[in-house]
């Protein structure tokens, strides 16, 4: 139990940041060094706007889902519902007529 005591207490003590021995070189600094030279690399200034798509499944496309819409889900239902019913309608409805 003790040996867990001390392991809670040790947590709540900083370590010292400024010791002698990391005053000489850091050893994040490479890292540093790393990350620093990738953004250095990434490209500057304006994104170019996102080139329009041309024809119905793009102009779709664009509106609905790259803007996470839900209208496609209802959408789907409605063509489903009207293609039932045009089902039911060729295949029973309008033979119904003369009964």
């Amino acid at each position: 139990m003790s040996q867990v005591f001390k392991r809670g207490l040790s947590t709540l003590i900083p370590p010292k940041i400024a010791s002698s021995a990391n005053l000489g070189s850091n050893p994040n600094a490479k890292k540093m060094v790393n990350v620093i030279s990738f953004y250095k690399a990434l490209p500057r200034g304006e994104v170019a706007p996102a080139k329009r798509g041309v024809g119905l499944f793009k102009w779709y496309k664009a509106k609905y889902f790259d803007t996470d819409s839900s209208a496609p889900l209802l959408h789907l239902i409605a063509f489903g519902l009207l293609f039932g019913y045009a089902n039911d309608y060729h295949f029973h409805l309008s033979h119904e007529h003369g009964h």
